[in-house]
């Protein structure tokens, strides 16, 4: 186990730093000098706290909200020998026996594994609702069948990295200020370099947070967002996998598949789905050349407009054909979907995320006279083709396809009083009959060729 430095970036997270630091004490042996904790301009006493602790290594931003990536370039170049791997810890992320010395045994470079997240326990185990129950479990279940997925980046902040991603060179780009964007400018150069990013099943932090950022302000979302896209030339980078789509897929884990994402960003849902399918082979087409790119270290990626043609790879044949929020975008979609005849396998099947027009925020606006594009959502202002239900079924059907399953796919936020009260009137209007109709957000749709 390499010598591991670890930084946490903290606001207004007292208590839970002092958790921390007993936690990683009496569960991963750590040294107080090796770790490093940064107070973000907190207002909760957490400065007094470190200013009382002789071991521990600390920076206090008492002016203002200091930038992360600024953070971390600064904690690097002062604290850091440069032959120590860094562990950044989210304060909400405890980490469990047995998981530092996982991680940092399975980090090889030499390999491509240059960057290791843990798993949620929260997320991956139902039954577990406090720490003790996490410490239950990981004490009852011994782990040694611990077995890496690549990803894009990791879900909170909690990530080992291995020194030789640092060179001279400042790693973290300082004009990104939030977490997550830092990140993805971050993790998605390092793929470019086929420095890649993992994370390790069977190997667990508790995570305690709500998977929100002090840096999600208006202010500092848009400037991140502009420097982003300024940066990358693209309008926004998706490095979270569409759940959705890939449950659609049902095989056998062993089973060999050939699966193509058409409009596959970087790569994020192929991902996935070789995390669950070891054995399946992966295709992706962009139209964008950047994006098409970073999803080419990790898959078979060709940059195309399938609006021309479809038929990438002349001598392949497809299990499954991926849609993900790309038919509303196309001219034409209906003979995009005839088109995947040709390069389908007998029974082979196309899984389509799709925005729902008739959703009642549309129809509220509507009616009040407003149909005003956005730069994402159901009014993306990029969408030329808009579907409801009705014409999803009508273009699958009228291209010799058989909808073996569709689902709607809601927004998570409740509805209000007004807003129950308004979907009832447009179900008595409507001849369907069917509230569900207006509130779903999406529908997600598997449907097989015909012969």
């Amino acid at each position: 186990m390499n010598n591991i430095s670890i930084i946490m970036i903290a606001h207004n997270q007292k208590e839970i730093l002092i958790s921390q630091i007993k936690q990683l004490c009496t569960f991963h042996n750590v040294a107080l000098n090796s770790i490093i904790i940064v107070d973000n301009y907190s207002s909760d006493g957490l400065n007094e706290f470190l200013k009382s602790q002789n071991q521990i290594n600390y920076i206090i931003c008492d002016e203002k909200l200091e930038g992360f990536s600024t953070i971390l370039n600064t904690c690097i170049s002062e604290f850091i020998d440069s032959d120590n791997d860094i562990l950044i810890l989210d304060p909400n992320s405890f980490l469990l026996p047995g998981t530092l010395y996982n991680i940092s045994n399975a980090l090889n470079p030499d390999k491509g594994i240059f960057a290791i997240a843990p798993q949620d326990i929260n997320k991956c185990h139902c039954n577990i609702n406090s720490f003790a129950d996490a410490l239950d479990y990981v004490n009852n279940n011994i782990q040694n069948n611990v077995t890496l997925s690549k990803i894009i980046m990791p879900e909170n902040d909690t990530i080992l990295l291995s020194h030789k991603l640092f060179t001279k060179d400042t790693p973290f780009d300082s004009k990104i200020m939030s977490n997550k964007l830092c990140y993805t400018d971050f993790f998605i150069k390092n793929i470019l370099k086929d420095q890649f990013t993992y994370i390790a099943t069977n190997v667990y932090q508790y995570y305690t947070g709500n998977y929100h950022s002090y840096y999600d302000t208006e202010h500092i979302i848009n400037n991140d967002t502009y420097n982003i896209r300024k940066k990358w030339h693209m309008n926004y980078i998706n490095t979270a996998p569409s759940i959705n789509l890939v449950n659609m897929i049902n095989e056998s884990p062993d089973r060999k598949l050939n699966i193509l994402e058409i409009g596959c960003d970087c790569g994020a849902t192929l991902l996935k789905i070789k995390e669950i399918y070891h054995n399946a082979n992966l295709y992706g087409i962009d139209i964008n050349p950047i994006s098409a790119n970073i999803a080419s270290h990790l898959a078979s990626v060709k940059v195309a407009n399938i609006e021309d043609s479809v038929e990438i790879w002349n001598d392949i044949k497809f299990d499954y054909i991926l849609f993900g929020d790309v038919l509303e975008h196309l001219h034409d979609p209906s003979k995009v979907i005839n088109n995947c005849h040709h390069i389908l396998k007998e029974r082979g099947k196309i899984i389509s995320n799709i925005p729902n027009l008739m959703h009642y925020s549309v129809l509220h606006e509507l009616i009040d006279g407003h149909f005003e594009y956005t730069d994402t959502g159901l009014l993306d202002k990029t969408h030329i083709h808009f579907f409801t239900c009705d014409e999803i079924i009508k273009m699958y059907k009228n291209n010799n396809f058989q909808i073996i399953a569709m689902n709607a796919c809601n927004l998570p936020t409740s509805l209000s009083e007004d807003d129950t009260d308004f979907i009832n009137i447009l179900t008595k209007l409507s001849s369907h009959k069917n509230p569900n109709l207006f509130k779903a957000f999406q529908y997600i749709t598997l449907a097989e060729k015909k012969d």
